[in-house]
């Protein structure tokens, strides 16, 4: 049954929907803040969407929704990838010229740690060190589990570009 002209506004489609769409995301993205980020993503498209041409709101919403939570996850398996394997390709080089190499860059990268600002500094610490989960970072630090992995994030860049400008400056030209 398509919806109704009045429920064709967006404030209404919101009011009428977010809650449940919001539950919908939490559940596929493990994240309260991130599931809220992406709700409202869904809306801003859906606003510039030809919603007259839409026969049911609510399955195009849900569409939306998981199209979103889908790239989200594609953008950071990819970025996760690509700062692991940055990290792993330096670990397992084995040469001994590599092992001195490795052994400046492991004292270059514990600078780099130090001097990250102290949030992101402690969260890398308790993620990577303490293996500890978003969550219980975020309760230990008195954070939220979104700006746990902004700071995570934040921390793996900044190794990963050391370890690759390490890199580079050892290869022969």
């Amino acid at each position: 049954m398509p919806d109704e002209p009045e429920d064709r506004s967006l404030t209404r489609l919101y009011q009428r929907h977010r809650h449940e769409l919001l539950a919908f995301l939490t559940r596929r993205v493990r994240c309260r803040e991130t599931a809220s980020d992406l709700l409202q993503d869904a809306f801003i498209r859906l606003m510039h969407s030809e919603r007259s041409e839409v026969g049911n709101l609510r399955a195009f919403l849900y569409r939306i929704a998981n199209n979103l939570s889908i790239d989200h996850a594609r953008r950071n398996q990819v970025r996760g990838v690509n700062d692991a394997q940055a990290l792993e390709e330096l670990v397992t080089e084995t040469t001994p010229e590599r092992s001195a190499v490795a052994s400046n860059t492991l004292a270059h990268l514990e600078r780099l740690i130090d001097g990250l600002p102290s949030p992101t500094r402690e969260v890398f610490l308790l993620a990577r060190v303490e293996q500890m989960s978003y969550k219980d970072i975020a309760a230990r630090l008195g954070l939220e589990p979104r700006a746990v992995e902004r700071h995570l994030n934040k921390a793996l860049s900044h190794c990963a570009a050391a370890a690759l400008q390490a890199r580079h400056q050892t290869e022969p030209s």
